[in-house]
């Protein structure tokens, strides 16, 4: 294992530099994009920003690192979500913007003084991505306070906890689970086969649970080997939950190293800031140590941010 101080910044890094190739790509048709592949930093898109801007992805990462900085705090969480949110902290150019509808309304609740784990959407209609993109701080503060670390009724709860501040129903409450203990698991043990070994794990633990138990059935086939022969065309890159880990597990067991894996998340059109995001960070800890490209790092906006909030992590007992 690398040190935590290596592991956390190229992770975080990561993270912008995934979530910078996709945004001005989001949205467009995978067709289109498997025409033209796209493999450098480009600028406007959708949003119509410089090239190297990150969105709501690397914003909620590094806000919740921020407050995981000083422990598990939600209400602190979701005031520094609602900075970011109002103000446009935690974003190169002090602008918040791609800001998904269930978290939207979770920092809205929040505002109003709803109690900060009572914020997130419980319907099934709020099973976006919008917690799965920031549970990398997570996986890390789990590994530092849980020694020997390992997926049990504590961790769960945990990630039960932070994931509610945005999305409360329980297939979002798995699917962050599985996110974090993939995360946690591949620090520690960076191959494909322990991040499947991670994905049942969680599986296991939910099914002896009645309010999870129905979810389960959605998530079984991230545990098989055999699911990834996919055909890349039958992969969904939306921003749901299940297609959003389906993009993001297949990117990794059809690539033998970084740079592979986040092209192929990139092109995968659709939700592709969020998709390259994660994986992008999942592939930089499983094929550790990376270079990334320098033409993808020169351009990230924002990287003294970032190094200044990972250094203040890495100075508490929390990291």
């Amino acid at each position: 294992m690398y040190s935590t101080s290596y592991l956390l910044l190229q992770a975080t890094t990561a993270v912008a530099i995934g979530d910078a190739l996709g945004v001005p790509v989001q949205f467009k048709d995978r067709a289109e994009l498997l025409n033209k592949p796209l493999d450098q930093m480009i600028g406007h898109g959708f949003f119509d920003l410089p090239k190297g801007t990150w969105s709501d992805d690397t914003s909620l990462t590094l806000a919740a690192l921020s407050s995981l900085s000083f422990g598990f705090n939600m209400h602190d969480m979701m005031m520094r979500f609602a900075q970011w949110y109002d103000f446009g902290q935690y974003t190169p150019f002090g602008r918040a913007f791609d800001i998904g509808r269930t978290t939207q309304a979770a920092i809205l609740r929040f505002k109003h003084g709803t109690e900060p784990t009572k914020c997130g959407g419980n319907k099934e209609s709020d099973n976006g991505n919008g917690a799965l993109m920031r549970m990398m701080p997570l996986a890390f503060y789990m590994l530092s306070q849980n020694t020997p670390y390992k997926f049990n009724s504590v961790t769960a709860n945990l990630c039960e906890q932070y994931t509610s501040i945005t999305h409360r129903h329980p297939r979002a409450l798995i699917a962050s689970a599985i996110m974090a203990n993939v995360t946690a698991t591949i620090i520690l043990n960076p191959n494909k086969y322990a991040m499947l070994r991670a994905i049942r794990e969680v599986l296991e633990y939910y099914r002896n649970i009645p309010s999870f138990a129905g979810e389960i059935r959605l998530f079984e086939k991230f545990d098989d080997p055999n699911h990834y022969r996919t055909e890349n065309g039958e992969v969904r890159s939306s921003g749901y939950v299940i297609d959003t880990l389906d993009s993001v597990f297949w990117c990794l067991m059809n690539s033998e190293k970084y740079n592979s894996a986040v092209k192929k998340a990139v092109n995968m059109g659709n939700d592709s800031d969020t998709i390259a995001s994660i994986t992008s960070m999942l592939s930089s800890m499983l094929y550790a140590p990376v270079s990334f490209p320098h033409e993808w790092l020169n351009a990230l906006k924002g990287r003294t941010q970032i190094k200044w909030i990972v250094a203040m992590a890495l100075q508490t007992e929390y990291f």
